[in-house]
């Protein structure tokens, strides 16, 4: 008896639920309310109150904000010169850590071990200190331009020899190319001291950081 009532009950509610169903669609259709919107095929819902970057002649977006230039740290005519010193002195230190490389691992001789393991020391800090000067060049607006094209053409350094390398050479070769350099950074020095003081003392660590590296070469052939 209990499992005959219970099966006409579920029939029974089988046969209203279609009735319920549509009760509910006529309940909500004729209830007063604002009109649901609609959304054209492939819309997005999501707000977009950013206008897109002007194009310039080349075809590239310009994602440039000329509103933000007064937050830019040195004032406007004296970026370029900024710039100028930072670049030049960049690609050199580019050249310096692939020259340091190259000797690393091409060195052969009887100093091999302390001058690899120097060597690679010495790269790192070039590697260092040119990416910390590239970043001074963004930080007064510029861009920088390392690509290594750029870097065998301007670093005016010479074309540094290739195949193994006799522990002798690289000590001579090594020591002019580093001394070179150092020189260049002390003029620098002297002329953005009179431009930002900022990036003086930038140049400033780096040319204690390369008299270091001369003297640790020049030591071993004294």
């Amino acid at each position: 008896m209990k499992i005959y009532l219970l099966a006409a009950s579920v029939a029974l509610l089988t046969a209203l639920a279609p009735q319920a169903h549509a009760q509910t669609r006529r309940a909500a259709k004729n209830t007063p309310g604002a009109p649901a919107m609609t959304m054209p095929a492939g819309s997005s819902t999501a707000p977009d109150n950013t206008p897109a970057p002007p194009a310039d002649p080349n075809g590239k977006l310009d994602y440039r904000n000329p509103a933000a230039d007064p937050l830019i740290p040195v004032e406007a005519d004296k970026r370029k010169p900024v710039t100028d010193d930072l670049q030049a002195t960049v690609v050199e230190l580019l050249e310096l850590f692939h020259d340091s490389k190259q000797s690393h691992w091409n060195l052969r001789g009887p100093l091999y071990l302390p001058l690899h393991e120097k060597l690679q020391e010495n790269a790192d800090e070039y590697r260092k200190y040119a990416d910390i000067l590239a970043e001074r060049v963004l930080q007064v607006g510029n861009p920088i331009d390392g690509r290594t094209g750029v870097v065998a053409a301007t670093a005016n350094l010479g074309e540094f020899p290739g195949g193994y390398l006799t522990d002798k050479q690289v000590l001579i070769i090594m020591t002019e190319r580093i001394t070179t350099v150092a020189k260049r950074v002390r003029q620098r020095i002297e002329h953005l001291s009179k431009v930002d003081e900022v990036t003086s003392n930038q140049l400033q660590e780096l040319s204690y950081v390369l008299d270091k590296h001369v003297w640790q070469f020049r030591v071993h052939m004294q």
